[in-house]
């Protein structure tokens, strides 16, 4: 049974929160093929490198809006609250910390100068060509952190990219509701031993 030695934070939702959400990637796909959304995810491209493969071509006010709103989003993101001080908790814990994230290439600067500090590990789908629940992003986060992907636990607020797809890589994986409450308090009666055991030292790093 491995020992739990870091953990994986998903973005938005997990760590971040976007306080005025006005999801211009949204209506930049909508009605769009699949292709736009992962191309918007796996490739280093900006709102309007992705309208020049809409067909039709949108107009340059509606690529300025989606750009704003974009702009506003980007300048709302804000620490879910309790994050710094679990950030700092796992720090004195001695875990690493990971962040894994289905990323666009605009929320990059301003996601990652919120963080409350620089992640030992970080994957970011747009820099890497690879999208959550794809086993080898979770492989990859691995690699960075120098652990074996059973030793790391991945928290997220997505089932399928935080949850099924880390499990299915063979890593641990809980939602980040389960996780903050294990955190102010105890982790379920039902949690797997490494679970126990690693809320057991956050505990102690909390009290220390």
């Amino acid at each position: 049974m491995a020992k739990i030695r870091a953990i994986c934070f998903g973005i938005f939702g997990t760590v971040l929160e976007i306080t005025d959400k006005r999801h211009p990637y949204r209506k930049l796909i909508d009605n769009e093929y699949d292709a736009i959304a992962v191309r918007a995810l796996t490739q280093p491209l900006g709102v309007r490198d992705l309208g020049q493969h809409l067909k039709p071509q949108p107009s340059e006010d509606t690529i300025s809006r989606w750009e704003a709103d974009l702009n506003v989003e980007c300048a709302s993101l804000k620490l879910r609250p309790g994050m710094k001080s679990i950030w700092a908790t796992l720090r004195r814990a001695q875990l690493q910390i990971g962040v894994c994230s289905n990323l666009a290439l605009p929320y990059a600067q301003p996601t990652l100068a919120a963080l409350p500090s620089q992640p030992d590990g970080l994957v970011l789908s747009y820099r890497v060509g690879l999208m959550k629940p794809h086993k080898e992003i979770y492989r990859l986060m691995a690699s960075r952190l120098d652990l074996r992907i059973s030793e790391i636990l991945f928290v997220g607020n997505h089932i399928d990219e935080d949850l099924v797809g880390p499990v299915a890589a063979g890593a641990l994986a809980m939602p980040i509701s389960e996780f903050e409450t294990s955190f102010s308090s105890w982790p379920s009666i039902f949690a797997p031993k490494q679970i126990i055991n690693l809320f057991a030292r956050i505990s102690n790093a909390k009290a220390a």
